[in-house]
């Protein structure tokens, strides 16, 4: 095998046993790496109605068939699972050095099952798997961990690549993200499922190189695909300087910047925490880059702190997501505070996407007066109150009093612990908090987040760049008509993606069909054609939607809270537009292959080589009457 190694290790947290087994070709070709194989291995491996916190749940940390080779922005990890948050499958995507470097050690991935009685940490160096205890580790922020397990490893030819969680995975927190090189998977609660497993962190450090089918061949393309990338005015430019917040104008004059709780009004501040400003204000005029492996994009850049107490220390950020939800949507325009909270975040091991939606809810709950300062630590909760905003993020982290416990554990658990109609303006679908981008601005957004099998994402697919930001394939953001077809295409594209474990700034200029097939098919020698290769997506999205139709979700689930579909957004390019789901969705299941509640069909299964998962679905009841209800 080449391009992948075909190799896994599974590691039985109850017995502390560690084994490495193999993955058949076929299985690798049908599943290569990331999503389609993590999913794959889910539906067969975890049980119907596992508790997610469970010993009997697994986390799956895989890589993907680009993983740590030369193609370009081949860096990235998925941590998949059953999400303690939403009960069906989550698939959440880190960048940075340790994926690549699992990779090197000569790994495809990892299975994590069962349960350690006591704190354990794991570390890898090519063929030496070692599961050691973590008691001296616990408690620590993720900060902290990389640093002492450094410390106690001493030197090396090059440094440890350490993925962990904080104090909130170890709480096993709802919001919990597992963090490496300052890169977070965030969603889904993914840190509190390692968290159940009393898992810390795992160190990785490997000499190998994976095997390529068509060296020759590989480098060639590489070199003429970087070369674009170097010239694409979005990857060399636009992101290069101003990171990803470079779009948040944009998002600010459609109106789709969330401010206030999704208030459907426009930040009058927006320009202060712009990707210009962050470059003026935070990043050495766009040139603090701290570029994730083998990245010519250079998206992320680093801040200096210097808070009181925090100077000297560097945050790798704020991305758009953090400084849109976890700034604007709280009403907060300051720049410095925003990249001191998401370096606080990264520490804690928290979702900033999730934490930013949930605070911001309770600042609207409290400005209705449905909370009082019982239930907010004693704290003037209010829009814009950044000592407060600050004293939540802490709360949250530590653990501390209710408000602790209502951000760190997202806005449907508050919802129904505030009641009083709270959840029809709490910003979640299927438990996950909405992404950065107000659904009301376009119906394939709106759609995106209805029907996305994990909850709300912006990247499953990234149907705003469709609707007001492509110069090429730009659509009609306010109609319905084309949006089923549209939000199927993107969704496969972006399992693709998923499945290679590259980053999607490289789809700024690189195309799945031109560019990513010559690649997968040098680095592998699959010889996939183009249809063989676009249905590997299919087939993801079909694996992680079966999955979740097996645990009870259906028609029902596919929706947005009753506010994005009744209270027209108030300003912008997009004002007076609400979110239109269900007159899109019997379409899109329709092209889907789905049955009338959006459950895989036995004959779209079978046509995408999944008989096995037709008796799942029987077994489990997942029928139109049972999703219904």
């Amino acid at each position: 095998m080449k391009g992948l190694w075909g190799k896994l290790i599974r590691v039985n947290l109850t017995n502390g046993s560690t084994d490495v087994e193999r993955i058949e070709d076929e299985v690798a070709r049908r599943y290569p790496g990331g999503k389609a194989l993590a999913a794959y291995y889910a539906i067969r491996e975890i049980k119907k109605g596992v508790d997610p916190l469970g010993p009997d749940n697994r986390l799956y940390l895989f890589t993907g068939a680009l993983t740590g080779t030369p193609a370009p922005l081949g860096n990235r990890f998925v941590a998949a699972t059953k999400s303690p948050l939403t009960h069906t499958f989550t698939d959440s995507y880190g960048g940075g050095y340790w994926g690549p470097e699992l990779k090197f050690a000569g790994y495809d991935g990892i299975i994590l099952e069962g349960a350690s009685s006591e704190p354990v940490r794991i570390h890898i160096q090519d063929d030496d798997i070692r599961m050691m205890s973590a008691k001296g580790l616990w408690g620590k922020d993720t900060w902290e961990i990389e640093a002492e397990i450094k410390r106690l490893h001493g030197p090396t030819k090059k440094p440890l690549k350490v993925l962990s969680i904080g104090p909130a995975g170890e709480r096993k927190d709802l919001l919990a993200a597992i963090i490496a090189d300052a890169r977070a998977a965030a969603r889904g609660g993914v840190g509190a499922v390692m968290g159940s497993k009393n898992l810390k962190a795992i160190s990785v450090l490997g000499s190998k190189r994976p095997p390529l089918h068509d060296p020759k061949t590989m480098m060639l393309l590489v070199k003429e695909q970087n070369a674009r990338l170097n010239k694409n005015p979005l990857t060399a430019e636009s992101l290069r300087y101003r990171g990803t917040a470079n779009i948040l104008s944009m998002v600010s004059e459609v109106g789709a910047l969330p401010y206030r709780n999704f208030s459907g009004q426009q930040n009058p501040g927006a320009d202060r925490i712009s990707g210009e400003a962050m470059q003026k204000a935070i990043w050495n005029d766009g040139r603090n880059w701290h570029p994730c492996w083998n990245c010519v994009v250079k998206c992320t850049h680093y801040h200096v702190l210097e808070q009181q107490g925090f100077e000297g220390k560097i945050d790798d950020g704020p991305e758009y997501e953090t400084t849109a939800l976890l700034g604007s949507n709280c009403g907060i325009n300051d720049p410095k505070a925003i990249a001191l909270a998401d370096y606080l975040m990264d520490g804690y091991g928290l979702d900033t996407i999730s934490v930013g939606d949930t605070i911001s809810f309770l600042m609207d709950c409290y400005e209705r007066g449905l909370i009082g300062r019982d239930m907010t630590n004693g704290l003037d909760l209010r829009f814009g109150n950044l000592d407060a905003w600050m004293a939540a993020i802490n709360a949250a982290g530590k653990g501390e009093g209710i408000l602790g416990r209502l951000v760190a554990n997202g806005c449907l658990m508050a919802a129904e612990e505030i009641g009083h109609g709270s959840i029809d303006f709490a910003p979640q679908v299927k438990g996950q908090e909405i992404p950065a981008y107000d659904p009301r601005s376009g119906q394939g957004t709106a759609l995106s987040y209805a029907r996305c099998e994990r909850g709300a994402d912006h990247l499953k697919p990234w149907v705003f760049g469709n609707e007001w930001l492509s110069s090429e394939e730009r659509t009609d953001p306010f109609s319905t008509a084309d949006k089923p077809s549209l939000v199927k295409r993107e969704s496969e594209m972006s399992a693709l993606l998923d499945c290679l474990c590259v980053c999607r700034f490289a789809a700024n200029e690189l195309s799945l069909e031109d560019d990513f097939l010559l690649l997968i098919n040098v680095a592998t020698g699959f010889g996939y054609s183009w249809p063989e290769f676009r249905e590997v997506g299919e087939r993801a999205v079909n694996l992680a939607r079966a999955f979740g139709a097996r645990e009870g979700m259906g028609r029902a689930h596919d929706s947005l809270p009753k506010k994005f579909e009744s209270e027209p957004l108030k300003e912008g390019m997009a004002k007076g537009n609400v979110a239109k789901v269900n007159d899109m969705l019997s379409k899109y299941y329709e092209l889907c292959g789905w049955d009338e509640n959006g459950v895989p069909t036995p004959g779209k299964l079978h046509e995408l080589g999944l008989d096995f998962v037709i008796g799942q679905l029987k077994e489990a009841g997942a029928t139109p009457q049972a999703a219904r209800a």
